[in-house]
């Protein structure tokens, strides 16, 4: 049977029973069908009520009287063989019965073409309803075979409605203009398969030709990707796709009238979008961040960083003070060979050695002389000076070098550029001190000297950071030291990361958001009065000129999760921008400029000439290069470049819907007509319509 012929009902009353061997169709009834006086509107009200209602009924058992179909026909065939020729006894199909039952109840069947292939057209409607509710009985089965069925019949309801009906349409029309079951059925899939096919091959088209197979779609989302998660905006087309003829096109159509103003304010779009961001990370950073606070979270930082290593230092030492009793001597030989070595004059020149020394650091070693002398003397027992014993000179009481061991570090600490003493002279005495602390610790045994050994470790790395850090602090203004810390990015960053790993989180903080806020600022001839001009040309390349490790300093230390990676998308971002459209390469606006002026000049020759394609050229090329320029730069074309071009899941079950047969063939339409006609005409004035008034 022809499954096109869905909801398909017989064909008014023909005059004639067809010709012996003639099969009969709906065209030939219809034909024969005498002219029929015009009914009143309430019974054509009616008759539409009772159609509907045909077509309904014939769409949701459609799949019903299928299966009982596929399941009589080869018992019709058996039957066949059996008494031969095909006469004798067999099963109606489904369809043919129940339209026999709707017409004895008096429901009322299509007359025209036009109802006919309408009807076909509902029927298959109604019969979507009940694909999906198939669909739906199958997946809440449970198992995965019947999951999937259920998953495929209910995919798309939108595309199968629209399939069922150009399938279902163009199978009745095939119908009515003598096509036969062959014709009807190829009708009913392409017509079906149409919703879902004709999508696809203009998606596979465009896509195809804008930016290539698979790898060009892969590029297109993780440009889309990068300005979404770089600015929460979108790429041009150009700039998703990195074709280079549709980035010459962008740059042509911004200066172009109709289009430049669409494709500046995408580019103004962007600039203002990736501004924000940069603002939006540094206020969450440090809300209140500028060069001058840096500068003091800078020194701040260091100040602390000074404070704890000394709390630290204090700690390591007193673990080594548990190991040593107070009053144990200390033999202080390497002080003194530093002091000898500081107050050395030149031999031969006494007077001018004398310009060389410093008097506080003489001052010092001539009073641990004494100290040593007075300590020397101590030692002797009472009663014994007299034997002529003398104790071992150089010695001093633990407690006593670790004081002064203290002493000389403060003033390490505490020493300014007008100091007395110069730094160098006091680290080279407290080395001293730390040496002959050290070979205490090794007499007193090995869990003394293991406790100096990390004490010692870490003041000598925390001095030698202290001392790299205060080059940078000791500026006059904050300004100058931020400048100062974050001077060198582009050849190493060394100095960046001794400042970021001294400072606390809330300093580091400081310091990456104000050196956020200076890679985009545009440079002075392109700023405003306020210089808050953001350019992302400026952004790359400050970005660009940092070493790897400044970048980890700055934006891999700060607490922030994931800033590293928002960064390189916003330099990504600024990539892209630069090589597409070169609509920011000119912003005097001269090209702009010039094509707006041959365009007024080509109007006006036009004008002039009266030359009418001339004129219509003129006038469409804004319209055409608006709507080109709007397509170019809209995030949902965009966005869909970056989906695979698959075909409708809706396509396999529209095609089971096309190839379902519902209600009568066309041969059934003159067979039963003039019965219909008879039981239309007993039941209209019940019913309240009739086919024949």
């Amino acid at each position: 049977m022809a499954p096109a012929a869905a909801g398909a009902q017989p064909a008014p009353v023909i005059a004639a029973a067809p010709a012996p061997g003639a099969a009969p169709t709906a065209a030939g009834a219809a034909a024969a069908v005498p002219p029929k006086p015009e009914r009143s509107l309430m019974d054509e009200v009616g008759r539409q009520v009772g159609l509907t209602a045909r077509h309904a009924v014939n769409g949701l058992a459609s799949i019903p009287a299928a299966l009982s179909d596929g399941l009589t026909a080869p018992i019709n065939a058996g039957l066949d063989k059996v008494m031969g020729n095909g006469n004798g006894f067999r099963f109606q199909k489904a369809g043919e019965s129940l339209n026999k039952v709707m017409t004895a109840a008096g429901l009322p069947a299509p007359e025209t073409a036009t109802e006919r292939v309408v009807g076909d057209a509902a029927t298959a409607l109604t019969g979507v309803g009940g694909t999906m509710a198939a669909g739906n009985a199958l997946a809440s089965m449970g198992g995965p075979l019947s999951k999937a069925v259920g998953a495929m019949l209910t995919a798309s309801p939108g595309t199968q409605a629209v399939s069922a009906v150009t399938g279902a349409g163009a199978a009745g029309a095939t119908r009515e203009a003598g096509g036969g079951a062959g014709a009807q059925m190829a009708a009913a899939l392409i017509g079906g398969a149409a919703p879902s096919v004709l999508p696809f091959a203009r998606d596979a088209s465009i896509r195809g030709v804008m930016r290539g197979g698979e790898q060009g779609r892969q590029r297109v989302e993780d440009t889309i990707k990068t300005f979404e998660g770089a600015a929460g905006t979108t790429p041009t087309v150009g700039q998703a796709t990195g074709s280079h003829a549709i980035q010459a096109a962008e740059t042509g159509l911004s200066n172009v009238i109709g289009s430049s103003g669409i494709m500046v304010r995408r580019g103004e779009i962007q600039s203002r979008a990736m501004d924000e961001s940069v603002r939006k990370l540094s206020a969450t950073l440090a809300p209140s961040a500028s060069g001058a606070e840096a500068g003091e979270a800078i020194t701040s930082g260091v100040n602390a960083f000074r404070d704890s290593m000394k709390n630290t230092q204090q700690r390591l030492y007193s673990q080594l003070d548990k190991h040593i009793p107070a009053d144990t001597a200390v033999s202080v030989n390497k002080t003194q060979e530093a002091l000898q070595s500081l107050n050395e004059g030149i031999a031969g020149a006494p007077s001018i050695s004398r310009f060389f020394q410093n008097s506080k650091i003489s001052s010092i070693e001539r009073a641990l002389l004494a100290d040593l002398d007075a300590a020397s003397l101590a030692s002797i027992p009472a009663g014994m000076a007299s034997t002529g014993i003398s104790a071992a000179k150089g010695q001093l009481p633990y407690q006593a070098v670790q004081k002064l061991r203290s002493m000389v570090g403060r003033e390490i600490a505490d020493n300014s550029l007008v100091a007395d003493v110069p730094r160098s002279k006091w680290r080279a005495l407290y080395s001293a001190l730390s040496d002959d602390m050290g070979g205490a610790a090794q007499q007193a045994g090995p869990q003394a000297e293991q406790a100096w050994g990390r004490a010692n470790r870490f003041t000598k790395l925390g001095m030698e950071r202290i001392d790299q850090l205060e080059t940078i602090v000791n500026r006059d203004t904050p300004e100058k030291i931020f400048k100062a810390a974050t001077t060198g990015v582009a050849e190493g960053g060394t100095t960046i990361r001794r400042v970021m790993k001294s400072l606390p989180l809330e300093n580091r903080q400081e310091v990456t958001a104000a050196v956020l806020q200076r890679l985009g600022r545009a440079k002075n001839g392109m700023q405003n009065d306020v210089a808050d001009v953001f350019s992302s040309e400026t952004f790359l390349t400050n970005l660009a000129a940092m070493s790897p490790e400044a970048k980890g300093a700055l934006f891999s230390s700060s607490g922030f999760p994931g800033l590293r990676y928002k960064i390189d998308q916003m330099a990504r971002m600024a990539s892209d921008r630069r090589d597409g459209a070169k609509v920011f390469a000119n912003p005097s606006g001269t090209a702009r400029q010039t094509g707006m002026l041959g365009w007024i000049g080509g109007l006006a020759t036009a004008l002039g000439t009266g030359n009418a394609a001339m004129l219509t050229g003129a006038l469409a090329a804004p319209v055409v290069a608006n709507a080109v320029a709007k397509k170019l730069t809209s995030p949902e074309f965009v966005r869909g470049l970056a989906e695979r071009t698959e075909m409708n899941p809706a396509l396999a079950p529209s095609l089971v819907n096309a190839a379902t047969p519902r209600g009568f063939s066309a041969e059934a339409h003159a067979a039963y007509a003039e019965d219909k006609k008879k039981q239309e005409q007993e039941r209209a004035p019940r019913l309240g319509f009739s086919s024949n008034r």
